[in-house]
C-alpha cells in the first residue's frame, strides 16, 4: 500500500453567469428564448422532482412566476453543475452513467440564454411537456419500514438517524436487484442509505446503540456506526433504481438491515417521517454482485489548509479472497463534509490507466450509486487501484483523522463488481 500526502493552495474562480436577468434589449440574440417555449421542458425533466411545492427543495420551479426571479441563479448553478445534483463527471472522459442527472451543454446554454435575454415568458398556451415517467419496481418486492413515525430534531439543520429494520427475507440467500424509497415526509428526507450488517456482532452493536438512545433508532453520521456494507443509496428526484441487468447484491436471509436517514430540517413543518424502502428481490437467476471496499484507515489531514490531498493505492488481491478478474459495474464514493473531490483509477500492466470515477465537486448531502452505461470495466485483482481525495480543512483547528464521527473524515469507495 502506498500513501502520499499532498498539500497545495487553490484559488476558487468566480462564476461568470449573471445573477439577475438582463433587459431583453441589452442582449438581443438571446431574446427569442422563453420560459414556455424552451425552459419549462428542461425544468420539468431535470428539476421538478425536487423543486415543487412540498418537495425537499425549498424553492419551487414549476411555474413561470416562481422561476422568473431565479433566472440568473438557475443559469449560474447549472453552468457550475452544482444543480441538478449529480456528482460524478458524465462528460465521457471518465465513463458515462445510467440515469445521469446531467444537463447537456445545449440545455445549459438555453438556460443562460433565457436569463441573459430578460427571462421572457413566452406563450402560456404552449402545451405542457409530457410528464416524466419514473421507473418502478416489479416482480417480488419486499418492504423495509423504519417502524416508527420519527420527528427529527430541529436543534440543528441535519439529523442523521439509523433504524434497525426487520429482515425482508427468510431465505438463506437472496439478491436485491432494485430499490425504491418512499419518504413519509418529503420535505425533510434528504437521503437514505440501506446497510447490510457484516455479522452477528455488528447486529448486536447496532441493537446496543439503539437501546442506549432515548429516541427511536440511534444517531449515526458517516455510515451505519457498525461494520456494514451499503446495499442502496437514494437521493430525492428519481424513481426506482436497478442494479445492472441480470445482477444483484447477495444478502443473507434472516439478517436485519439498517436504514440510515438524513433529515434536513431547515424546511421542516414539524410533521414526522416514516420512510419505507421497497426492495426488488430474487432468489435465483441472478449474477451475484458485491461491493469491494477501497479505504485507508490511516487517513490523517492537517488543519487550516485550503486544499489537502490524500492518495492510497491498493490491490484487491492483497485484502480480499478475489483471485480472478472482475468487472466493475458501478461505484459508490464516500467522504464526509470536508471532502472536495474524489477520483479512482486503475494502472494497467502496460502503464496505461483506466478511470473508474471522477467526482470533481463532492457534496456530502448528495450521496449516490453510479452505474456505468454498458458492460463495465474489467480489472485484475493484482492491478493497482488508486483512490485520490482532496479536502478543505480551513474550519478545523486540529488534525482530522479517519472515523465515523461528524468531526472525522473518510476517503473510501465501494466498487460494485461481478466476478
Amino acid at each position: 500500500m502506498k500513501r502520499v500526502l499532498v498539500l497545495a493552495a487553490m484559488t476558487l474562480g468566480a462564476c461568470e453567469a449573471p445573477s439577475e436577468p438582463r433587459d431583453a434589449g441589452a442582449d438581443a440574440p438571446f431574446a427569442s428564448t422563453t420560459y414556455y417555449g424552451e425552459v419549462r421542458p428542461i425544468l420539468a425533466t431535470h428539476c421538478e422532482g425536487c423543486h415543487v411545492e412540498g418537495g425537499i427543495a425549498p424553492i419551487p420551479l414549476d411555474s413561470y412566476a416562481a422561476a422568473l426571479p431565479l433566472a440568473g441563479r438557475i443559469a449560474e448553478v447549472t453552468r457550475a453543475r452544482t444543480m441538478p445534483p449529480f456528482l460524478a463527471d458524465n462528460e465521457g472522459g471518465c465513463n458515462t452513467y445510467r440515469d445521469a442527472r446531467w444537463l447537456s451543454e445545449t440545455e445549459i446554454a438555453t438556460l443562460e440564454s433565457w436569463a441573459r435575454g430578460g427571462a421572457l415568458e413566452g406563450d402560456p398556451g404552449t402545451p405542457p411537456p409530457e410528464p416524466r415517467e419514473l421507473p418502478h419496481l416489479h416482480g417480488d418486492v419486499r418492504t423495509l419500514d423504519i417502524g416508527v413515525a420519527y420527528t427529527p430534531s430541529t436543534e440543528r439543520p441535519d439529523d442523521y438517524r439509523c433504524f434497525l429494520v426487520e429482515p425482508p427475507a427468510t431465505e438463506d440467500l437472496y439478491y436485491v436487484t432494485g430499490f425504491d424509497v418512499h419518504p413519509g415526509n418529503a420535505r425533510i428526507a434528504h437521503h437514505v442509505i440501506v446497510f447490510h450488517p457484516a455479522n452477528d456482532e455488528a447486529i448486536a452493536e447496532a441493537r446496543a446503540l439503539e437501546a442506549m438512545d432515548e429516541t427511536p433508532g440511534y444517531e449515526c453520521f458517516g455510515a451505519a456506526g457498525v461494520r456494514a456494507a451499503a446495499v442502496a443509496a437514494w437521493a430525492p428526484g428519481g424513481g426506482a433504481t436497478f442494479f445492472p441487468d441480470g445482477t444483484g447484491v447477495q444478502l443473507r436471509g434472516g439478517r436485519p438491515l439498517i436504514v440510515q436517514m438524513h433529515y434536513n430540517t431547515l424546511a421542516s413543518d414539524g410533521a414526522p417521517d416514516r420512510t419505507r424502502v421497497d426492495l426488488e428481490v430474487a432468489t435465483a437467476g441472478v449474477s451475484p454482485g458485491r461491493f469491494l471496499p477501497l479505504a485507508d484507515l490511516a487517513l490523517t489531514l492537517p488543519a487550516r489548509m485550503e486544499e489537502v490531498g490524500w492518495e492510497t493505492t491498493l490491490r484487491v488481491a492483497d485484502y480480499t479472497m478475489v483471485r480472478t478478474p472482475f468487472r466493475v459495474r458501478g461505484v459508490f464514493p464516500h467522504m464526509h463534509t470536508l471532502g472536495r473531490s474524489l477520483e479512482i483509477e486503475v494502472e494497467r500492466a502496460d502503464g496505461s490507466r483506466s478511470c473508474l470515477v471522477d467526482v470533481p465537486r463532492w457534496d456530502f448531502d448528495w450521496q449516490m450509486l453510479y452505474f456505468y452505461e454498458g458492460e463495465g470495466i474489467e480489472v485484475r485483482p493484482d492491478e493497482p487501484i488508486t483512490i485520490r481525495c482532496t479536502y478543505d480543512t480551513r474550519t478545523r483547528d486540529m488534525e482530522t483523522r479517519w472515523g465515523e464521527g461528524t468531526q472525522d473524515e473518510m476517503c473510501v469507495a465501494g466498487l460494485f463488481v461481478t466476478l
